[in-house]
């Protein structure tokens, strides 16, 4: 289990280097919201190189698995919105659209880089229709091949993780200890 924060923005270096920000698209309509809980350069020469990836968790911090990413970029296929989508995922209507695997992650290889002094060219946010979400714009891959890694955090409205239950439960029981 992980207990994560959501940030309110992106780490320095990520909105220097790529000129990437964090947009927060939440819907009062919406059944909840994933929000963007950790960014971190990829390393160069590894495995994450090349990529912008996705890693999805539920409010325990457990991957969730089947949860649609969209990397959004000017010449990906166009979209519609069906009637239940409950909140508005930003202009244009345009992504590649691809599902989280079975440890709640996607990625995307990057064939071109970010120019310097020049946002990149990817906007990343999760797309399911009950639930809206935070939206990383300017993503990419810079020169030396570094990539991005983004964790995503499903807060659904009613759910209590289990981390704030037990330590609830704990306050509880040492109240009833201190009674005597």
């Amino acid at each position: 289990m992980m207990n994560y924060e959501p940030l309110n923005v992106l780490p320095t270096d990520i909105q220097q280097d790529w000129l990437a920000t964090l947009q927060r698209q939440a819907s009062s309509q919406a059944q909840g919201h994933f929000y963007l809980v950790s960014a971190r350069r990829t390393k160069p020469k590894s495995f994450e190189e090349q990529r912008v990836i996705v890693l999805v968790v539920d409010e325990n911090g457990f991957p969730i698995p089947n949860v649609r990413v969209a990397f959004s970029y000017s010449t990906a296929d166009q979209y519609t919105l069906s009637p239940d989508f409950l909140w508005s995922p930003p202009p244009p209507n345009r992504a590649f659209i691809v599902p989280t695997g079975g440890s709640g992650q996607i990625d995307q290889i990057q064939g071109s880089v970010v120019k310097e002094g020049q946002p990149g060219g990817i906007t990343v946010y999760l797309f399911e229709p009950e639930y809206s979400s935070d939206v990383v714009t300017g993503a990419g891959m810079l020169a030396d091949h570094t990539g991005l890694h983004l964790t995503f955090q499903l807060r659904r409205t009613g759910v209590v993780p289990l981390m704030d239950r037990l330590a609830n439960l704990e306050a509880r029981l040492a109240a009833l200890e201190a009674r005597g």
